[in-house]
């Protein structure tokens, strides 16, 4: 008995580590796209260029503070200028040995702006990269969702093509038996022969074309299993295609619209920053040591110290200020068009988007009718053969046509999701939060 049950044991662990193995190598759609965000180097990419920009906005601030420097210098200088003086002896103005040692702080009390207006300027390329990184996972998140479900469709459409072949194979264990009892000749089996051919031709491009959709999902997602398995359901999707409401909140939404409103800024601060080039700066040197070379004793160390301000005004620099805000105005007018121009293929996306979906919505009508009309033509195929008045390849027919209205409302039904998703990435939904 103890053997029967640790033998239950195992079996049972065995199973449940088998079962949860197999649930591992299940993807989700939104285990897939969380996977792809975690796991992406374009994403890591884009991250590590938005911290850049944390470390130069750092630098930047720093120049907020002042700088302190510890000098420590020695010399020694030959030969020591002397005079005589009558009556008293040589008199020696430096000693032999020069000794220096001090601390200094130089600070800069004001320049009228422009360390606040090149900062400006840096959190706008930081919002600009920050900014990327939405755009980066946005197109994978999305080209996740169209391999996710163009793998779910590949594998239906499998199994339609895997059903159709089992069908024809019975047609020629069927046509065989009837060859055999003389109530059938080699025409109808070479006739059934040639559609399995296009079948079984149609399953191994479809089955090439699964297994490189899985290889992109393990690329796109970093799913380190061999064998992928999507869980999932082409099921119709239900969309608002109202184009004026979904060019506006496009507007507000896509990414690209938000980078090319940071550029346009960016630009504005680049001009702001270039007037400033010509403007005067106010700074503060301060400074304490000790060193020797005072008379009378020129050998004793002596604290020093040493405070000024340096007020500077450029008066002539080649007119770069006029050329660096031409510059500036020129890369303001190009972000303006530039933003004007994605507007402009925003506005086109959408309306393209809409048409399509509009006309998927009729095409699943036309095929669900066709699936509806084939099904009717193949049950009187079936009744007018049985009574022996319909030939074997009318049957045939009427299966194929059956096929292919349903691989075509499949697909028609493949294409209705994939539009609804590709409505929600150019209205700029971020599917993944």
């Amino acid at each position: 008995m103890k053997k029967i049950f640790l033998m239950t044991i195992i079996i049972s662990f065995v199973s449940i580590n088998n079962y949860s193995q197999q649930n591992d190598d299940i993807l989700t759609l939104d285990k897939a796209v969380s996977l792809t965000l975690q796991n992406y180097p374009l994403i890591k990419e884009a991250q590590q260029k938005a911290d850049v920009y944390n470390s130069i906005l750092n630098e930047q601030k720093s120049f907020y503070y002042p700088s302190v420097n510890v000098e420590a210098a020695y010399s020694r200088i030959g030969p020591v200028p002397a005079f005589d003086l009558p009556g008293t002896g040589s008199f020696e103005l430096f000693p032999e040995n020069n000794y220096d040692a001090h601390i200094s702080i130089d600070h800069n009390l004001y320049d009228f702006g422009k360390k606040d207006a090149q900062l400006n300027l840096t959190e706008s390329m930081k919002k600009s990269a920050t900014d990327n990184i939405e755009l980066v996972k946005s197109k994978l998140a999305y080209a996740t969702v169209q391999t996710y479900y163009s793998i779910l469709f590949i594998e239906k459409s499998i199994a339609i093509n895997d059903t159709n072949i089992a069908t024809l194979n019975e047609h020629i264990n069927i046509t065989n038996k009837k060859i055999e009892s003389g109530t059938a000749t080699d025409y109808d089996l070479l006739g059934t022969k040639v559609n399995l051919s296009k079948l079984d031709s149609r399953k191994i491009d479809l089955e090439k074309e699964l297994k490189k959709q899985k290889i992109i999902l393990q690329h796109l997602t970093g799913f380190i299993s061999n064998n992928i398995n999507v869980a999932g359901n082409l099921n119709l999707h239900t969309t608002n295609v109202n184009p004026d409401s979904l060019i506006s909140i496009a507007y507000q939404q896509r990414t690209e619209m938000k980078l090319a409103n940071d550029e346009e800024q960016s630009s504005h601060l680049k001009e702001n920053l270039a007037s400033y080039n010509d403007l005067p700066r106010l700074n503060l040197h301060l400074s304490y040591g000790v060193k020797n070379g005072y008379i009378p004793n020129l050998d004793v160390w002596r604290g020093n110290w040493v405070a000024g301000l340096n007020f500077s005004v450029p008066i002539f620099n080649g007119f770069r200020k006029d050329y660096q805000e031409e510059e500036a105005k020129a890369g303001t007018a190009i972000s303006e068009s530039k933003t004007e121009n994605i507007k402009q293929q925003i506005k086109e996306e959408v309306n393209k988007k809409v048409v399509d979906i509009d006309a998927n919505l009729r095409q699943l009508q036309t095929e669900a009718a066709q699936v509806k009309y084939a099904e009717q033509l193949l049950e009187k195929a079936k009744v007018q053969y049985t009574l022996g008045v319909g030939t074997n390849l009318d049957l045939l027919d009427a299966e194929t046509r059956l096929a292919e209205a349903r691989f075509s409302y499949l697909k028609a039904i493949y294409y209705n999701i994939i539009n609804g998703y590709e409505l929600k990435q150019v209205v700029g939904d971020e599917i993944w939060k």
